[in-house]
């Protein structure tokens, strides 16, 4: 099924309008791999001549090594989807631009923020910070992806979905990390699988409603 009235036909996208869209596409695939390098930098060699000892240095920085993983698997998951999204892309308009480039600096961010979770005592504050950050660039690509379908920037043959109901996988992982921060005050570390529980039952539940779907892989 197709929506022809939120995407654009083949004559109606100039070279010059494609072309400012891969640009922007391999640009945030550019910073996306360097903010995802820098999250390793500043990771603390363990030190020991004995397994034990190694073991034991491992042990002291489980929380920064924790936190790396997570923030690992945010931006892996941020990256995803925007390449998900963008292949099929193929006028960038202003306000994209700009809404991408919002997006872009909390990925840029990311190992900064990743620091207020890497301690080992995590407390209300540090995970607010970081939570509400992550629901700061999802709700960003949820709008992103509205623009797109409004200004017809979508290529023929679009999965229908995506076009219609592509924020609403965003919208959902948004609201799983703020949500998150007040049940952090009863759930304490728990809270933080929320961020994975609240988008898988939202995928499975947007799946049998239609929202979601195969074809939009």
């Amino acid at each position: 099924m197709a929506d022809a009235s939120a995407h654009g036909t083949e004559d109606e996208f100039a070279p010059t309008e494609r072309g400012a869209a891969e640009r922007l596409t391999f640009f945030s695939d550019a910073v996306v791999a360097i903010a995802i390098t820098l999250l390793a930098i500043d990771l603390q060699v363990p030190q020991g001549d004995t397994a034990a000892e190694l073991a034991a240095g491992f042990a002291a920085h489980r929380g920064e090594y924790l936190a790396f993983l997570i923030s690992f698997a945010v931006i892996a998951r941020h990256w995803i989807t925007h390449h998900r999204v963008f292949r099929y892309v193929a006028r960038a308009t202003l306000p994209l631009t700009w809404l991408n480039m919002l997006w872009l600096l909390i990925i840029v961010l990311t190992p900064f923020f990743t620091r207020f979770i890497a301690e080992d005592q995590v407390d209300f504050a540090r995970f607010s910070v970081y939570a509400l950050a992550e629901t700061v660039q999802i709700g960003t690509f949820a709008v992103i992806l509205v623009v797109l379908a409004r200004t017809r920037s979508f290529v023929p043959g679009t999965p229908w979905r995506m076009v219609r109901y592509g924020w609403v996988p965003s919208a959902i992982t948004g609201f799983a990390f703020l949500v998150s921060i007040p049940l952090f005050l009863v759930l304490d570390l728990w809270a933080f699988a929320v961020w994975a529980v609240v988008p898988f039952i939202g995928d499975r539940i947007t799946n049998r409603l239609g929202i979601t779907g195969r074809d939009d892989v």
